[in-house]
């Protein structure tokens, strides 16, 4: 096989296991505390996909049936449905964990491109944005308290992203990401990682929106991602992860989120719906 990325090579962030046909995520890749992040879930589907079809993936959805385990191996499934498309289940004990499918090429655009561009535009913030963003102080609430560790927005994840999204507009949330060389992937920003980086940072807003209520959390349930071309590592001008929330309908919140370059180029975009639970599921317990 001559597929390789940071999601299936040797090291501690290893992922997956093409010869055992497992995945398995450690410990540092938690979203609750006692499951696994869903953009990581989201993310080892690149790598999946891209090893079954021996091509770049352009686009991807995963759904998430139940909590991941944690060190756990978890069996994949691979089943060729196109030439250019694959659909990949991830199960333990028989039963779905995660399901979905990958693609190399784009099925249909993933946002509008009102959407699109309205994301676009914050990739460079107005001095007014830009003074919003410095004097914004987070209040400590459950994402910051009840998922400190998570992978992708704990403030104590220790091996993680510590992404914390602050707002610019009332409706556009915003975070300038600098990504350490550890997620190098010859050279540019590994999949895994991008495509972790917009899971979170989707929700960031629901609360001070009012989108949630204080007594009510929630859950990713499905991440679709688009993936443009990968930014290289060392781009001295960062990264920007800008998303808005688009509605809530019932227990669901859909969400547009995207990773831009300062120039405005797109390297992914992604679609999130969230499921409302009450704190006491979102945490585990």
């Amino acid at each position: 096989m001559n597929h390789s990325c940071l999601s299936c090579r040797p090291g501690p962030d290893r992922v997956v296991d093409h010869q055992a046909k497992v995945v398995n995520l450690s410990q540092h890749f938690r979203g609750p505390p006692t499951s696994g992040n869903g953009g990581v879930a989201a993310g080892l589907y690149a790598c999946l996909g891209a090893g079954a079809l021996m091509n770049e993936v352009a686009q991807l959805s995963v759904r998430l049936h139940r909590p991941i385990p944690l060190k756990t191996d978890l069996d994949f499934h691979i089943e060729q449905t196109e030439a250019s498309k694959v659909d990949v289940s991830v199960r333990h004990s028989e039963a779905d964990v995660l399901s979905g499918w990958v693609s190399s090429a784009i099925q249909e655009p993933l946002m509008e491109d009102e959407t699109l561009s309205e994301l676009r535009n914050h990739a460079v913030l107005s001095p007014e944005q830009q003074d919003r963003f410095d004097r914004y102080v987070e209040v400590p609430g459950p994402s910051s308290i009840d998922f400190a560790e998570c992978f992708v927005c704990g403030p104590d994840a220790k091996l993680g992203l510590r992404l914390r999204m602050r707002p610019v507009t009332d409706q556009i949330f915003w975070r300038d990401w600098h990504p350490d060389h550890r997620w190098a992937d010859d050279g540019f920003l590994a999949a895994l990682p991008a495509i972790a980086a917009l899971d979170c940072t989707s929700a960031a807003g629901f609360h001070l929106n009012g989108v949630l209520d204080q007594n009510e959390s929630c859950l990713l349930g499905t991440y679709d991602a688009q993936l443009g071309p990968s930014p290289p590592i060392n781009n001295s001008g960062g990264l920007r992860i800008i998303s808005r929330t688009r509605e809530r309908e019932g227990r669901k919140i859909f969400t547009d989120i995207g990773l831009f370059s300062p120039n405005g180029t797109a390297h992914v975009l992604g679609k999130a719906t969230w499921i409302v639970v009450s704190p006491e599921v979102a945490k585990g317990t």
